[in-house]
């Protein structure tokens, strides 16, 4: 009977803050096979056909364009990587845009250690993660 080879979700990030960028991947750990790191939208642009990652984790701000503004770019391309979103915004606002033009997950930055693992898992799996909120809902 043959091998079964489990391969490691591989993921694209890409956050305008080289600091923030060596966290997540820390917090990533073995779990996942990160192949690229990069530091604004246009980076993603021009490399995410060629590096076919499962999930593209983006921040919203991205110095030379918005992670909206890649998503948008990414989904009229008709890129399979599934989008989530790891921001400091956690207004409603945002997230609903985010999930607007396409996104599987939204974690805020204030809970990356909690949360991150969890969308990806989710999201891999299909389904779609945001981070939970402190404040509460009227």
């Amino acid at each position: 009977m043959g091998k079964v080879i489990k391969s490691f979700p591989t993921i694209l990030l890409a956050d305008d803050n080289p600091s923030m960028l060596e966290i997540i991947i820390d917090v990533l750990g073995k779990k996942y096979t990160v192949v690229a790191a990069l530091l604004n939208g246009a980076s993603v642009l021009d490399q995410i056909d060629a590096l076919r990652p499962d999930v593209a984790i983006l921040d919203v701000s991205l110095g030379d364009m918005s992670g909206f503004e890649v998503a948008k770019r990414l989904g009229g391309r008709g890129c399979p990587a599934k989008i989530i979103f790891l921001t400091v915004h956690e207004a409603i606002d945002f997230v609903s845009e985010a999930f607007n033009i396409g996104a599987s997950g939204y974690v805020f930055k204030s809970r990356v250690a909690e949360d991150l693992t969890k969308a990806i898992d989710v999201v891999i799996n299909g389904g779609r993660f945001t981070s939970s909120t402190s404040l509460s809902s009227r």
